[in-house]
């Protein structure tokens, strides 16, 4: 009997010390497998730029910076460039539900991540006269290492409404002076006039006012921050 209880002691101290190996053998793996993902995903904290030439088709250029931080993808989208259409009156409804659609495509021109953006998301950028040069957004989306590893170019489609009708052209000029509530040179009095053509005028906070879809901010003395 004492034999046995004597052998039995041992093979259970073999399998608990062959359990701990197991167990530390486990931990060590994972620990270096973890390592391993966080070293490589580091990497792709570094910012990438990518550009699309649209001008020939949309009169603009878009501007793209991207980068992954703890598994989602950062992205910024830059329009560079304002053309008529976008800031046409009659047009301006449509095209605030079109869309933007960017695709990042492999080296064989296979997509691999795609993305619709309203044009409603986008914010304007105002130049130093008060003028709209652009629109620019941020947004976040998930995607994993392997995916965005696989990213080696960026291509847009859109859904804009580009034409203005013919009967329209000749007065756009004309509307535009008198609706754009970003127009330069114009008092705050006349600003907020035009921004409720928009629809009901609304004070969301000290200086700021918005109008459906549009806002306008203006600094403490009533010159204008920001227009969209």
């Amino acid at each position: 009997m004492k034999s046995f209880l004597l052998a039995a002691a041992k093979l259970a101290t073999g399998l608990f010390f062959a359990g701990l190996a197991l167990a530390i053998s486990i931990a060590l793996f994972s620990w270096a497998t973890d390592s391993y993902r966080n070293s490589q995903a580091k990497q792709y904290e570094s910012i990438k730029e990518w550009s699309a030439d649209l001008s020939t088709n949309l009169g603009l250029q878009l501007q793209a910076k991207t980068k992954v931080v703890s598994g989602k993808l950062l992205l910024s989208v830059d329009v560079v460039g304002y053309p008529a259409y976008l800031s046409d009156p009659r047009l301006a409804e449509r095209n605030q539900k079109a869309q933007l659609i960017i695709y990042f495509v492999d080296q064989d021109g296979f997509r691999v991540f795609s993305k619709p953006i309203e044009l409603s998301e986008f914010s304007g950028i105002v130049g130093a006269k008060g003028e709209k040069i652009g629109l620019r957004t941020q947004l976040q989306e998930y995607v994993s290492i392997e995916d965005y590893k696989r990213f080696q170019h960026l291509q847009v489609e859109w859904t804009l409404e580009t034409k203005v009708p013919p009967d329209l052209a000749l007065d756009v000029k004309e509307d535009q002076s008198r609706l754009d509530h970003c127009a330069p040179n114009i008092s705050q009095a006349e600003r907020l006039k035009r921004l409720s053509r928009h629809g009901e005028l609304r004070q969301t906070s000290s200086g700021s006012y918005s109008a459906g879809s549009r806002s306008v901010h203006f600094f403490h003395d009533g010159t204008l921050l920001n227009c969209q």
